[in-house]
């Protein structure tokens, strides 16, 4: 019996004693790896300020190839959200989701775990490093319990491999995609709503779409004269087809009207229809219109790397008429459906 009870008041002891500890160790910890890599800072944040090529660089993605994935929020950006749920225990069940970001500078993610009792959050931050960026990836965590404390004495080992391998595979990734500067362009992605247009579909080279577009703008807009639509928003082109080579265009002109009726006779050029719902890239050029292909090019390029699939055929906004400013002043919103 006095036997018993000296183990008790042992294991009694040792427990006030972990108590004790645990009581005075930080209740936070904090990680952080980084690495320069040869690329732009807006391709880097194009890539993290969401979640379509996360896997492309986890460093946990090989640890359970049955891991289930399900997404929500918008598309990109604050708000995106990514949950996880595996059997391993090592990659568990949580989620991350973006709930600040600055351009090219950094984004931050509050993370969550279902079997750990803690706040946890990352960032990553950008900054300039010579022609490339240097990218530092931190964890923060604020525990819940005193459990929790001892834990943190550890996180540092526990987690620093996992975001060495982490940066490693996303330098990889980076580094693979096109180098276009898109930084300097107005580029944002936004969920557009089905709205009522009525359009004309025609075709032409590249030295006559500007007076067949202007041909189609005014039958459509006799159309809405004669039958009491009402135009609400600017005239579109919505590009079915177009031939990089011998550029030429097929398109359907478009004006967004108030309503869908009444539906335009079987015969009639004019058609009616709704437009594209979802999300999509827009990008804002500013200057004429034959001075486009490059703001394409850049919204292709993030388009990439952010790692968006198409969804459609693209369309521009003519935001400006161009009898009314200057040809540097003209304003076109080009969008660019993407999954």
């Amino acid at each position: 019996m006095k036997a018993l009870k000296i183990v008790v008041g042992s294991i009694v002891a040792l427990i006030v004693l972990l108590v004790a500890i645990g009581a005075v160790l930080p209740n936070n910890s904090h990680v952080e790896r980084s690495i320069v890599v040869d690329a732009r800072p807006a391709t880097a944040y194009a890539v993290l300020n969401g979640f379509q090529q996360f896997r492309k660089w986890s460093p946990w993605e090989g640890l359970d190839p049955n891991t289930k994935y399900e997404t929500s929020g918008p598309i990109w950006g604050v708000g995106a959200k990514q949950a996880w749920s595996s059997s391993n225990p090592n990659v568990g069940t949580g989620s991350q989701e973006i709930t600040a970001s600055v351009p090219n500078q950094s984004v931050t993610i509050k993370l969550v775990f279902s079997d750990f009792n803690s706040e946890n959050s990352a960032t990553y931050l950008l900054a300039p490093e010579g022609e490339g960026v240097k990218i530092t990836w931190t964890n923060d965590t604020v525990f819940g319990d005193l459990v929790g404390r001892y834990f943190g004495l550890m996180m540092d080992k526990m987690i620093g491999k996992d975001y060495e391998l982490g940066l490693s595979q996303l330098k990889t990734l980076l580094e693979s995609l096109p180098k276009d500067d898109f930084s300097g362009i107005d580029l944002q992605v936004v969920e557009t709503q089905a709205a009522p247009i009525l359009y004309l579909a025609d075709s032409a080279a590249a030295t006559e779409a500007a007076t067949k577009l202007g041909a189609a703008y005014g039958q459509i807009g006799g159309f809405i004269q004669a039958n009491g639509f009402k135009q609400v928003g600017a005239p579109m082109a919505i590009t079915r087809r177009f031939d990089d080579a011998t550029r030429f265009w097929e398109f359907d002109a478009a004006i967004p009207v108030d309503k869908r009726e009444p539906v335009p006779p079987a015969d009639s050029p004019v058609k009616a229809a709704m437009s594209y719902s979802g999300w999509a890239v827009r990008a804002t050029h500013t200057g004429p219109y034959e001075n486009m292909e490059p703001s394409y090019a850049k919204l292709i390029a993030f388009k990439t790397a952010a790692g968006f699939g198409d969804n459609g055929n693209s369309w521009e906004h003519y935001v400006v008429d161009p009898t009314t400013v200057a040809p540097e002043q003209i304003k076109t919103d080009i969008y660019w459906p993407i999954k």
